[in-house]
């Protein structure tokens, strides 16, 4: 690199253990007469547990990484706790201010590092879904689940609005905002009423008076 560029290279050696006491920062290997010797500095990510109201404070998205990283070493055996740091650092995402771009990486980076149970995972999933739409925000937590939830939501709308244009020629656009609020439990619900409807009339009826998801 050297040769090429010009510009020295640095290793840095990144110390992700729980152990305070290792902390190696040398390299040495010899064999007869051939000797070689590498001296790097080093970060040990367990030092900034003392550090946590900095690594809250940093605009450096590194620093998310390190506490993903100090709370999934912290909460080993205690899942509970973790979903409930797992929901904080997410959600600190969000009131950062940081760019769509950069949620969805460090959301994908936090998520698979503090793996949970799937009972877990749906709880906290929901509580996501629940932010996002408290705030009016883009549904930008790329989650297996909520994906999953977003497609198959999409694709029972198609569904259900298809069949009312087919059954009611077109429908005014005051019933398709609508459509499109209900859950999918709703919708389904709905797909099975439809075929009782006779008139638009029991459409409008049917909205008004909804079942709660």
């Amino acid at each position: 690199a050297f040769d090429l560029y010009h510009k020295f290279v640095v290793g840095l050696a990144i110390l992700g253990d729980t152990s305070s006491t290792w902390r190696p920062n040398s390299y040495h290997q010899a064999m007869l007469d051939c000797e070689l010797s590498l001296k790097f500095p080093i970060a040990k990510l367990l030092d900034y547990e003392s550090r946590w109201n900095e690594l809250e404070s940093s605009d450096n998205p590194f620093a998310i990484i390190v506490m993903a990283h100090l709370k999934t070493k912290a909460t080993t055996g205690n899942l509970a706790e973790r979903e409930q740091w797992k929901w904080t650092l997410i959600r600190g995402l969000y009131e950062r201010g940081l760019t769509k771009e950069k949620i969805v990486k460090l959301f994908k980076i936090i998520d698979k590092m503090m793996s949970l149970p799937k009972e877990l995972q749906r709880g906290l999933v929901a509580k996501i879904k629940h932010l996002e739409e408290e705030n009016q925000m883009p549904f930008i937590s790329p989650t297996e689940e909520l994906a999953m939830e977003r497609g198959e939501l999409k694709g029972e709308q198609q569904l259900i609005l298809r069949l009312l244009n087919r059954r009611f020629c077109e429908i005014e656009s005051s019933f398709i905002d609508t459509i499109r609020t209900l859950t999918i439990e709703q919708l389904e619900l709905l797909g099975e009423a439809l075929l009782d409807f006779s008139s638009i009339t029991d459409l409008e009826q049917w909205l008004e008076n909804k079942p709660e998801s």
